[in-house]
Parts: C-alpha cells; sequence; structure tokens
C-alpha cells in the first residue's frame, strides 16, 4: 500500500469524525472546522509530496541477488547508460534532418542531441 492510498483512507476517517463532531456538538463547530481545515492542508502536503508514493508496510524486497533476466536498470545498479539517441527533425523548425548532420539544412541551426 503506498503512503498516498493511506493518507486518503486517514482523510475519509477524519471528515466522517469531524461530520459527526459537527453534528452532535454545535458548539464545537468552529474548533472543529479549523482542526479539519489544518488537518486537510497538511495531509495535502504528505500526498503530493515525494514522499507519496512510497510504500507503506506490506512485504520488504529481499536484499538478494535480483531474479535472473532482470535488467540492470531496473534493479537498480548503476550500469552503463544507452547511447544517446539522435532527434530525427529540427527542434527549431521541424525539418527534417539527415543521419549524423551537424546544421539543420533548412534554418542553420546546430542539431540537437539527446
Amino acid at each position: 500500500m503506498l503512503l498516498r492510498t493511506l493518507l486518503t483512507l486517514v482523510n475519509l476517517g477524519a471528515i466522517t469524525v469531524a461530520i459527526v463532531v459537527l453534528l452532535a456538538y454545535p458548539s464545537y463547530s468552529g474548533p472543529a472546522f479549523y482542526l479539519l481545515l489544518g488537518w486537510m492542508f497538511g495531509s495535502m502536503i504528505l500526498v503530493y509530496g515525494p514522499w507519496g508514493n512510497r510504500p507503506v508496510g506490506g512485504a520488504r524486497p529481499a536484499s538478494g541477488p535480483p531474479p535472473p533476466g532482470t535488467p540492470a536498470v531496473a534493479r537498480g545498479s548503476s550500469g552503463p547508460a544507452a547511447a544517446p539517441a539522435e532527434i530525427p527533425f529540427c527542434i527549431y523548425c521541424a525539418a527534417p534532418l539527415p543521419p549524423g548532420a551537424a546544421f539543420c539544412t533548412a534554418c542553420g541551426h546546430r542539431a540537437t542531441h539527446v
């Protein structure tokens, strides 16, 4: 389960509790509203932050060797990177570029390589 999913479930529970408090105890409606507002703001930071995709609970991956046939990039090793591909068109004027061209024949800009 992702942290984002867990926080969504907790948020639904917090909204339910806030509605019950608002209906059962109207004198506490002001503090309950601001508490819920603060909770929602804080949970939005947690959900949309970079840590929202972290797994929570469940089985942890084994620290042993990867299964056979797993590519080096997928298993986290820093193997050799793939050679950069050439862009087959000019990014400035969209004219097609011949293979290995250093400059665009249409606009004269330098050919950009990824």
